[in-house]
C-alpha cells in the first residue's frame, strides 16, 4: 500500500505528534508498505521520501504559515501522485488538514483519514465543521475525550475510531543510572506552554521542599514560557530547566528519576489528548501524578495506576506527590500496574491497529 502522510510539524520538531508521525511511517515501512511524508517543518533526512514545504522563512504557529503549508501540500500531493499512484492519504490535525484531506479525496479518487492528536478548538466545534468531518473516510481520536468532542457537534460516530499514539517498551529495557540529583527527583516533560501548568508545578515544589528539602525538579523541554517559568523558580534550589534533550537521553532520565509529573491545564482550544510522555512514564514504571483533564483519565486511573488532582492547584499537585513519596508501598504497587497496562501501547501494535484501519475504508 502506497501511502501519503500529510503533516506540518515533523522531528526534530518537538511534539508527540511529531514523533507519532515519524514511527508510524518507520513501522508501517517494517510492514510492508510505503510511505511518502509532507511536512512544513522538520528535517527531511530523518526519513527517506520526505518532502518540505518552501518559505521556511514564514513565522512558526502563524496562520499565514499554516495556510501555506496546506496549500502547497495539495499541490505536492498531487505531483506525486500522477508520478506513482497512492492508495490512501493519512492527514495529522484538525479542520484545516480535514478541508485538505476532503479536497484531495475528490481529486484523486482515494480515500482519506485524519488523526486529531489534542484538543479541538471551541471555534470548529460546529455543526458546518461537522460536514467537513463527515466527508472525510475515517478519523481517528487519540482519545476519548476527542470523540466526545465530535459526537457533540454531530459527527457520525462510525466515521470513528480511538487509538492513541505508542511507545517502544524494547527501549526501557536498560539499567537504571544514577542521575547525579539528591533523591527524591521528581521530573516533568513537555513543550514550555501555559497548557502545560508548569507554573502550578513549580508552586507545589515550593511546597514539597518545606518537607522534603533534598527534593529536586527536572524540566524537560523548551517552549514560549521558558523565561517566565524560570523567575518563577527564582529563589527555590534544585529546580533544574534542562531543555531539549534528545529522545534516547530522555529515556535514561525516567529511568533515574522517582516521580513523574503531568501538570496540564485546560485553555480554550487545548486540552490533552494522550500524552506520549505520560506514556513513556508509564513505560518506566513511574508512580504518577497528574491533572485530571483531557484524555488523561483514559490512561491513568486514580489510585490504581497513579493520583489524579484538580488542575490549577499547586496544594494538591504537592499533595499527591508528597503521598507518593512517603506511601513506597503505594508507590510499588502504581509501578507495578503501569508496566502490565502499558504493555497494550506497544508501537508494532498501535501501528498495525492502524494500519488495519487503512484496510477497512
Amino acid at each position: 500500500m502506497r501511502i501519503a502522510r500529510i503533516i506540518e510539524y515533523f522531528p526534530p520538531h518537538v511534539g508527540g505528534m511529531e514523533r507519532h508521525g515519524l514511527i508510524l511511517s518507520e513501522e508501517q515501512i517494517k510492514l510492508g508498505h510505503d510511505v511518502e511524508i509532507f511536512i512544513g517543518v522538520g528535517d527531511v533526512s530523518i526519513f527517506p521520501n520526505t518532502f518540505k514545504a518552501p518559505l521556511q522563512f514564514l513565522s512558526l504557529y502563524s496562520k499565514l504559515r499554516r495556510f501555506w503549508f496546506n496549500f502547497w501540500a495539495y499541490f505536492a500531493v498531487k505531483r506525486q501522485h500522477k508520478k506513482n499512484p497512492y492508495d490512501i492519504i493519512h492527514l495529522h490535525g484538525d479542520i484545516v488538514e480535514a478541508r485538505l484531506g476532503v479536497e484531495l479525496a475528490k481529486k484523486l479518487r482515494i480515500p482519506a483519514i485524519l488523526t486529531i492528536h489534542g484538543g479541538l478548538n471551541p471555534k470548529i466545534l460546529n455543526k458546518n465543521s461537522a460536514k467537513i468531518f463527515n466527508m472525510l473516510d475515517r478519523i481517528i481520536c487519540v482519545s476519548e475525550e476527542i470523540k466526545n468532542s465530535l459526537l457533540n457537534i454531530g459527527v457520525d460516530s462510525s466515521k470513528m475510531s480511538i487509538i492513541s499514539s505508542g511507545v517502544y517498551l524494547n527501549e526501557f529495557n536498560q539499567p537504571k543510572e544514577a542521575l547525579g540529583y539528591s533523591k527524591p527527583i521528581i521530573i516533568s516533560i513537555g513543550n514550555l506552554t501555559k497548557q502545560k501548568g508548569f507554573d502550578y508545578l513549580i508552586g507545589a515544589f515550593k511546597i514539597i521542599r518545606e518537607n522534603e528539602p533534598a527534593a529536586t525538579l527536572l524540566i524537560i523541554g523548551d517552549g514560549p514560557e521558558k523565561s517566565a517559568l524560570k523567575k518563577a523558580a527564582t529563589g527555590v534550589n534544585s529546580i533544574y530547566f534542562l531543555g531539549f534533550i534528545p529522545h534516547e537521553e530522555i529515556i535514561k532520565f525516567l529511568l533515574g528519576a522517582d516521580i513523574f509529573v503531568l501538570s496540564s491545564i485546560i485553555m480554550r482550544g487545548y486540552y490533552e489528548g494522550a500524552p506520549t510522555s505520560l506514556m513513556e512514564a508509564m513505560a518506566a514504571g513511574f508512580p504518577i501524578v497528574a491533572t485530571n483533564t483531557g484524555g488523561i483519565p483514559e490512561l491513568i486511573k486514580k489510585g490504581k495506576n497513579g493520583i489524579l488532582v484538580e488542575e490549577k492547584n499547586s496544594e494538591a499537585l504537592a499533595g499527591a506527590i508528597a503521598k507518593l513519596i512517603n506511601d513506597k508501598e503505594l508507590a510499588g504497587k502504581i509501578r507495578k500496574q503501569n508496566l502490565e497496562d502499558i504493555k497494550q501501547k506497544d508501537w508494532p501494535i498501535i501501528a498495525e491497529e492502524i494500519t488495519n484501519v487503512y484496510f477497512k475504508i
